[in-house]
């Protein structure tokens, strides 16, 4: 008996091939809303030192100019810490979306494996029933040789 063989093992491959590629950018989007988060995190802890520079400096008295740098610059890390956190909501909706395209490709690949295997049960099965059928057609020989051997 022949080996089983898939006649669509290429659009199987190809599909495994999306799959792969829709995981690299679900890793790409997840490694991006990690680094907006850290980047978040380190923004507020410069945010919080900073203001506690400027309070340490108000008890030794500042001068106006100084005072009004310093708020300004407190208010660019604000600023900068409220971008940072829409990029992170635009970036989560861009890990969804490529969660649900992983999910797609994942259950098209895997619509096909399932495919695959049910022809190859089927391949298998039917190789059995020719296998089977030889097997008895060799005995029914056997038994008519034999008795044909005793009639004579």
């Amino acid at each position: 008996m022949k080996r089983f063989e898939f006649k669509l093992q290429p659009l199987l491959n190809y599909r495994k091939y999306l799959e792969r590629l829709a995981q690299q950018k679900t890793a790409k989007a997840h490694m991006d809303v990690t680094n907006c988060e850290k980047q978040i995190v380190q923004l507020k802890l410069s945010y919080e030192q900073i203001a506690q520079e400027i309070e340490d400096i108000m008890v030794n008295g500042v001068s106006a100019s100084e005072f009004k740098r310093y708020h300004s610059f407190l208010d660019s890390v604000e600023s900068t810490i409220d971008d940072e956190t829409n990029k992170k909501i635009q970036l989560k909706k861009i890990l969804n979306e490529k969660l649900l395209a992983l999910k797609k490709k994942s259950i098209d690949k895997k619509a096909m494996e399932l495919y695959r295997e049910k022809l190859k049960i089927k391949y298998i099965q039917e190789g059995i029933k020719i296998d089977q059928k030889e097997q008895d057609e060799m005995s029914s020989l056997k038994t008519a040789r034999t008795i044909s051997h005793e009639t004579l």
